[in-house]
């Protein structure tokens, strides 16, 4: 089976019966991130040992020795040890490249003991499309369990966010879950935020539920029209409208991290869209693959034209390491926001 759903996975680590490589590909990074970490978990499960069984690259491209020098190097007092390399874009491989990809996994087949993850950026992996698989999905599907993390639809978050609050004790009724998507948006980065907000809030109070009064009094609002405005400045290829609208979020204090979910979004869905006008898709077909409708369609068909599929690639990639280098000791907060929308508008 070339693409494995979220249970197998979670049956298979809790189980410990591991598959020796995975590729984690898509466009919602928490997911990513969160399926990640069990997997880690689940391999690397003496903390005190993981300098030595748990090794992380990052990078758009593979460094196919020093992941070779990773994978042979034994456990340490562990049957199994985790090998990860992050960042990766499989779409920008040629020929050479993929030979190497397939020379690494003949030699893998022979450390049993190293189980080994390749994250790819948002856009890093082609799947094809639903009548189609691409030329990638068809030489690696045997070869790896493939788990792929699309964007979620509202009531796939509505059903995410009660989970959240379920965990913590606390009543969260269909309204409540409305209103945070109404108000947060669909990042799940920033929706996990505001849910340990809320938690704190009521729990502060003595209370056990949440009410949409209570989203409206606790959560940062990302209010509908402006972050319209900052996508649609993004998908038009508009600098001054960016600014204007990164200026107006600012001043709502929305956080960067968010701002820069919004950017993922977009560009993604601009990706989709351009990738289906190259392969020859009408409208009609689109929308029923990527799930737009009327005027958004529209809107994303007529920017599809102010760009290419391998600038929007080369976009998300920057902007996920962007995102990254933020939230680890790099350039931070609006300033690194301003720097992309500077450099990739």
């Amino acid at each position: 089976m070339p693409i494995i759903d979220t249970g197998k996975f979670v049956s298979d680590v809790k189980s410990g019966g591991f598959c020796q490589r995975y590729i984690f590909a898509g466009e919602e990074e928490y997911l990513k991130r969160h399926y990640l970490s069990m997997l880690r978990g689940g391999v690397v499960r003496d903390e005190s040992l993981a300098a030595f069984n748990y090794i992380a690259f990052d990078g758009e491209e593979i460094d196919f020795a020093s992941l070779t020098d990773a994978i042979k190097a034994p456990p340490m007092m562990s049957e199994y040890k985790l090998v990860e390399w992050r960042y990766c874009d499989f779409t920008k491989m040629k020929e050479a490249d993929l030979a190497e990809l397939d020379s690494l996994v003949a030699m893998h087949r022979d450390y049993p003991y190293t189980v080994l993850a390749f994250v790819a950026v948002a856009g890093g992996m082609d799947f094809g499309t639903g009548r189609k698989k691409s030329k990638f999905l068809e030489r690696y599907e045997r070869n790896f369990d493939i788990l792929r993390f699309q964007l979620s639809a509202d009531k796939q978050l509505y059903s995410w966010l009660k989970k959240h609050f379920d965990k913590e004790g606390i009543s969260f009724g269909m309204d409540s879950a409305v209103r945070m998507v109404e108000r947060i948006g669909h990042s799940m980065d920033m929706l996990k935020g505001e849910v340990d907000k809320l938690c704190a809030y009521v729990k502060s109070k003595g209370r056990g539920e949440i009410t949409p009064a209570d989203v409206d009094r606790v959560c940062s609002a990302v209010k509908e029209e402006e972050a319209f405005a900052f996508s649609n400045a993004l998908a038009e290829r508009n600098r001054q409208k960016a600014f204007a609208a990164l200026d107006i979020l600012r001043s709502e204090h929305t956080e960067p991290s968010v701002i820069f979910a919004m950017a993922s979004r977009t560009y993604t869905e601009l990706f989709d869209v351009c990738m289906l006008l190259e392969e020859g898709k009408r409208a009609e077909e689109i929308g029923n693959i990527t799930g737009m409708q009327g005027y958004k369609l529209r809107l994303y068909l007529g920017y599809a034209k102010r760009h290419t599929v391998g600038r929007l690639r080369d976009t998300l990639t920057a902007l996920v390491k962007v995102d990254a280098e933020s939230k680890s000791g790099g350039i931070s907060g609006y300033t690194a926001v301003e720097l992309f929308v500077s450099k990739y508008i």
